[in-house]
């Protein structure tokens, strides 16, 4: 699962509430889209078409992911090497890793840069460097995202505006909220003050309608998040060929991740499929379900897919083997290789229980 969360400094690890709650919310909506596909293909013909894939095309998904999964790992050590020389490789593979997990768990994917600061620091990597690490993580991707959205939304918009209902509101929508968060960081990142200004006018309107509780700490915690973002842009601002270098992989990692659908479809033996479409697909759902507010985008995630793919199937009720078989590969997935390495979070908790020693006993 993409990034979208806003970059964090470091803190204990997500909550165990939280967590569970996303996980509920996962293994329900993974129950739901197994029932509904039941329903409108029946299980012979879902065994049918299951056991029919192409496992060469199937394989490719994966590798697919594993493309994606390397060339995120590389981009954040890049970024991390520049910032803290002593960073091994094997750690940002761990922390890539551990952002995918939290990233699927947690509602607008906010759970994974929170416990990568966290993990980077525990490592021994300064706070103020992991800080800079993932907001320039953060900038590159949010900002290759627009760029990536608007490209497609400019040459593949009349290949889906009669094919799918209404996608002009949808992609719009989508569109307009990243570009938005990418205009809301460069405004921190260049202009500080007027930004901050214009976030404590809507403080006092929240404050007014009581929406927000004690305005003037919510203003502090302001002030000191958008000082401390404008400190670590200026610093990237001077790094123009490692930005550039994570730009081209950001770039080449998505087109991974927006693959794996054709390589579904391909396993499905969907004919006559073109690459550029898909992927054309793929970036819209992206963008449509980034900011759904559930763990995953699910069931938004879902819903987009169908209304994109269903049109390279004859038959509407077959597109539900192609959802599960996609969420399978992107979600799923990094579910289940993120919970391998966050192995290494339980070993660094019980290695802070040993330095801290054992829990005192009160007299009574």
């Amino acid at each position: 699962m993409p990034p979208s969360g806003a970059p964090v400094g470091p803190s204990a690890p997500t909550g165990k509430k939280s967590n569970r709650w996303g996980i509920l919310v996962i293994a329900l909506v993974a129950v739901g889209s197994i029932a509904a596909a039941l329903l409108a293909d029946g299980p012979e013909k879902i065994a049918a078409s299951l056991l029919g894939a192409d496992r060469r095309w199937l394989a490719a998904g994966a590798g697919c992911m594993l493309l994606y999964w390397v060339l995120e790992s590389a981009c954040l050590h890049l970024a991390a090497r520049r910032a803290w020389p002593a960073q091994r490789l094997g750690d940002s593979v761990v922390t890539s890793m551990i952002g995918q997990l939290f990233n699927c768990i947690t509602p607008f994917a906010s759970g994974g840069q929170p416990i990568q600061a966290f993990y980077m620091t525990r490592g021994g990597m300064p706070v103020g460097k992991a800080s800079s690490v993932l907001l320039a993580k953060f900038i590159v991707y949010q900002t290759v995202l627009a760029l990536y959205s608007a490209g497609v939304l400019v040459f593949a918009y009349r290949s889906f505006v009669g094919q799918v209902e209404g996608f002009t509101q949808l992609a719009l929508i989508g569109f307009a909220v990243n570009a938005a968060v990418v205009v809301v960081l460069f405004c921190v990142g260049f202009f500080p003050k007027i930004t901050g200004g214009f976030f404590r006018s809507c403080l006092v309107i929240l404050a007014r309608l009581r929406i927000v509780r004690e305005p003037e700490r919510v203003a502090a915690g302001i002030d000191r998040e958008i000082t401390a973002f404008h400190q670590g842009f200026t610093e990237l601002r001077r790094e123009h060929r490692v930005m550039a270098a994570m730009a081209v992989m950001t770039t080449l990692q998505l087109t991974a991740f927006f693959l794996v659908p054709y390589c579904v479809l391909r396993a499905l033996g969907v004919p006559d499929l073109p690459a550029t479409t898909v992927v054309a697909s793929a970036a819209f759902i992206l963008m449509i379900s980034s900011f759904v507010p559930l763990p995953g985008a699910s069931g938004g995630a879902e819903g987009s897919f169908y209304m994109f793919f269903r049109m390279f199937f004859k038959a509407s009720g077959s597109v539900s083997v192609a959802i599960l078989l996609w969420r399978l590969f992107t979600f799923y997935l990094p579910i289940v290789v993120g919970v391998y390495f966050a192995r290494h979070l339980s070993s660094m908790k019980e290695q802070s229980r040993m330095e801290d020693g054992p829990p005192r006993n009160s007299a009574g």
